[in-house]
């Protein structure tokens, strides 16, 4: 791993770090203030470009990479099973 790699999974972990210190009414205002970017984005797209944007989510949604990756959400992991399996006969 180079260094500047190593620099952007440092600062991930960071991140990921402070986040979990985050309360609910925190995440519940950031997600709100995103929501209020996104629409103040929308309202300046012309109607061209809403349709645009509407046509390539389409398409996005449809695309065979997104049924696999929807796919292998579904489809079970059996070493993590294995592992919480083995992990609650520990427990016991």
């Amino acid at each position: 791993m180079s260094k500047g790699e190593h620099r952007v999974r440092e600062r991930l972990a960071e991140e990921v770090a402070f986040s979990a210190k985050l309360s609910d009414a925190d995440r519940i205002r950031i997600l709100r203030d995103l929501l209020r970017t996104a629409d103040a984005i929308r309202r300046t797209k012309s109607a061209d470009e809403l349709r645009r944007d509407e046509e390539i989510r389409r398409l996005l949604d449809e695309a065979p990479a997104r049924q696999r990756h929807v796919a292998l959400w579904e489809k079970p992991n059996w070493r993590q099973v294995q592992h919480l399996n083995f992990s609650l006969q520990a427990l016991a």
